[in-house]
């Protein structure tokens, strides 16, 4: 389950190395670009075709890999800062003659991958497992547009080592949000067919990328685009009760499920890369600490060092051992927790009501404070299913294929 959730090949290995500390990549330096113009957001820095798996799902279709201006939605240190980034992706196209007003757009959001700079789906011929979603958009007449996010790359192109000279802050929804955006304006440039309309979808981190895309369409951010709906299966949109119960008298560590654990690390390498004095042995020591480097990574034998490196934790090595602590990686992980604003377009928020990873209860909690502010939303709960199997694809790309055909959205949020 693990390894499945973590999304990893333990096949193919792109050409770019993990990161060398076992608490997580290095912040970039103070001394950062100034942010894209808007004009200058989505700009094509690198390109080149892509060479998928000639025996997978996406044999017969064009698939252009690139390298695209983004921003961060921080600084390190300022969580309300800002700098220039380059992000690399893959753009596929359909075939056949586009429709009046041009090809509309799926800004695809991947799975958890990593942290580490190896754990982009473009560096991997079957894009870390998400190869078949995308022919499934692109087989409805979509170019669908798959942001690898900022930090996380592939081929160790001169583009690329600039695209891993900073680390991928895992879970800030800032920076995903700009970098799905973008890669829509990247894809226009790459597709001159492509229209404006546009739509994200995405699973679990995807699932929080593509809501929070659909918050940040609503802002000056998705100015010269018009986005009719984003689809967010399993999201993370808020996981800040992983550390409820830090004001509990007495105080008592929070307990993990077995696979929680696992993301630790992840969690710890999103964090530093907003907070670069966050104290690691706070959150997690022992095996742990030790296998972070495995747990964070992506390449050839990924996954058996996974499984590995959890052999190697014990009890107590993620427990939190004291309330501020607990407080405050509380606080840091509310301060990106979904919803933040009325989204642009519908939501359809998909998950299954035995996940073990991002329990049920968090989720029902962020689409009932996003009905509160006025959004639109079809909720579907899958009986009985967990993080990653909850079967829901196929109706989130029918909502999508819905939301362009111009329908009137499903709301199940009181009225």
């Amino acid at each position: 389950m693990v390894l499945a959730a973590a999304g990893c090949s333990a096949e193919q290995t792109p050409d770019a190395s993990p990161s060398s500390s076992p608490a997580g990549p290095a912040t970039p330096s103070t001394d950062l670009p100034t942010a894209p113009s808007a004009a200058e957001r989505g700009a094509i820095v690198a390109r080149s075709a892509m060479a998928v798996d000639p025996s997978g799902p996406l044999a017969d279709v064009a698939v252009t890999r690139v390298v695209y201006r983004s921003s961060a939605g921080y600084a390190p240190g300022d969580p309300d800062g800002t700098f220039s980034t380059e992000v690399s992706g893959i753009v596929a196209v359909p075939s056949g003659t586009p429709p009046r007003g041009g090809w509309p757009i799926v800004a695809y959001g991947h799975g958890t991958t990593g942290t580490a700079s190896n754990c982009g789906p473009s560096g991997y011929p079957d894009l870390l497992g998400g190869a078949s979603t995308i022919a499934s958009l692109v087989s409805r007449g979509y170019v669908v547009a798959a942001s690898d996010y900022q930090g996380l790359s592939g081929p160790g192109t001169a583009a690329d080592a600039r695209v891993t000279s900073v680390p991928h802050p895992y879970l800030d929804t800032d920076t995903v949000a700009r970098n799905m955006i973008d890669m829509v304006r990247a894809a226009r440039t790459i597709v001159p067919q492509a229209g404006t309309r546009w739509a994200s979808m995405g699973a679990s981190q995807g699932g929080q990328a593509a809501w929070a895309a659909g918050e940040a369409a609503a802002t000056d951010y998705g100015s010269g685009l018009q986005f009719v709906g984003a689809a967010a299966l399993a999201p993370a949109a808020d996981v800040s009760p992983i550390a409820d119960g830090y004001d509990a008298q007495p105080y008592a560590a929070p307990t993990f499920t077995q696979i929680q654990i696992a993301f630790i690390p992840l969690i710890v390498d999103g964090l530093r890369a907003v907070y670069p004095d966050l104290p690691v042995d706070e959150y997690m020591r022992g095996g742990l600490a030790a296998g972070a480097q495995a747990l964070t990574s992506c390449g050839s034998g990924s996954a058996f060092s996974k499984y590995s490196a959890l052999t190697g934790v014990k009890p107590g090595d993620a427990a939190i051992r004291s309330a501020s602590a607990l407080r405050q990686l509380h606080s840091m992980l509310a301060a990106d927790a979904l919803p933040q604003r009325r989204s642009a377009a519908p939501l359809f928020v998909g998950y299954g009501d035995s996940d073990q990873i991002i329990t049920p209860s968090w989720t029902a909690g962020a689409v009932a404070r996003a009905c509160a502010m006025g959004d639109t939303i079809e909720r579907t709960v899958a009986v009985g299913k967990g993080h990653t199997n909850t079967g829901l694809t196929p109706s989130a790309i029918d909502w999508i294929g819905d939301r362009f055909a111009g329908d009137p959205a499903p709301n199940t949020c009181p009225r």
